[in-house]
């Protein structure tokens, strides 16, 4: 791209990674258009208002200008979802996904960052490091259908002038996170013994800081298009670690007391405890070289850094 500084729509302005991603773009001198539900406040940012994305959001005032597209916004995993939901993650992910897409080709959009997830190559845990040309296989709604857009955007975009980057984090961390991660911080806020020390896995995950960063690597980049990259801190660590970090940051006078691993294998074995345990013990490195590789992009900030914030 010719432009230093190219008008950039983020979708899901309004959710955990796109309150971060923004302001960090903005105060670049980066042109950013925000769309989501709720109206959203930052300088340098312009909010369109967007009420739901499927087939029908019509993204006209949104893609007016932009050269660039970030696509956070989706239906988010959900721990307890209902059978009678689970076709909204196809109409959002996917759907949703591909009519943005096709608007955005009709626009003069150049470059299409697609957000996919972990989730669109494997659900659950995995000992090996997972890289790029290992065989995707979710078996949940949400990796489907992550995985379903993804292949989507690939075929409407071979055929265009837009060019497609896709990336896949694991978990995110930073302001506002929710999920799992958030679960954790506030049993560490709450207890002073911590009963999980002991846990030997290994976890890869993202500081959305250092998202952000990757992101405006990726615009920037002419060797990423037509691409899918995983992305990662670099770091892996185990669930002991990241909570004796945590620990650091949020209860400095919290004891960590290890649990013998016979004890988390029962855990395993109980159906109502059995999926939490997992989530808790189980592995998912990620090998992200292949996009340092190819554009020489680092994770500027450690992991101690985004935890305070």
């Amino acid at each position: 791209m010719e432009k230093s500084h190219p008008r950039i729509l983020i979708t899901g302005i309004n959710g955990f990674v796109g309150q971060s991603v923004a302001p960090f773009f903005a105060e670049r001198g980066y042109d950013v258009v925000g769309a989501g539900r709720r109206e959203f406040k930052c300088d340098g940012v312009k909010f369109v208002p967007v009420s739901r994305i499927d087939r029908y959001t019509h993204w006209g005032a949104a893609l007016t200008g932009v050269d660039v597209v970030i696509h956070l916004a989706g239906r988010a995993h959900k721990m307890k979802e209902s059978p009678e939901d689970q076709h909204l993650y196809y109409e959002t992910n996917v759907e949703g996904s591909v009519n943005l897409a096709e608007q955005a080709i009709k626009a003069g959009v150049e470059k299409f960052i697609f957000v996919s997830s972990i989730k669109a190559m494997f659900s659950g845990a995995c000992e090996e490091p997972l890289v790029e040309s290992l065989p995707c296989r979710p078996h949940e709604p949400y990796g489907l259908s992550k995985l379903k857009a993804e292949l989507e955007l690939q075929k409407m975009t071979e055929k265009s002038a837009m060019k497609l980057v896709i990336l896949r984090p694991p978990l995110i961390y930073g302001p506002g996170v929710k999920g799992n991660l958030a679960s954790l911080i506030k049993i560490i806020r709450r207890l002073p013994v911590l009963p999980f020390g002991g846990i030997a896995n290994r976890r890869s995950l993202l500081g959305v800081r250092n998202f952000a960063s990757a992101m405006e690597v990726a615009i920037q980049s002419e060797s990423v298009n037509d691409k899918t990259y995983l992305i990662a801190d670099g770091e892996e660590i185990t669930t002991t670690d990241l909570v004796r970090r945590l620990i650091a940051v949020f209860n400095p006078s919290a004891r960590l007391v290890d649990i013998p691993g016979w004890i988390w294998r029962v855990g395993c074995a109980i159906p109502w405890l059995s999926e939490k345990v997992a989530r808790l013990t189980g592995s998912l490195p990620v090998d992200a070289t292949l996009f340092t590789r190819d554009t020489g992009w680092k994770a500027p900030f450690s992991m101690t850094e985004q935890l305070k914030d």
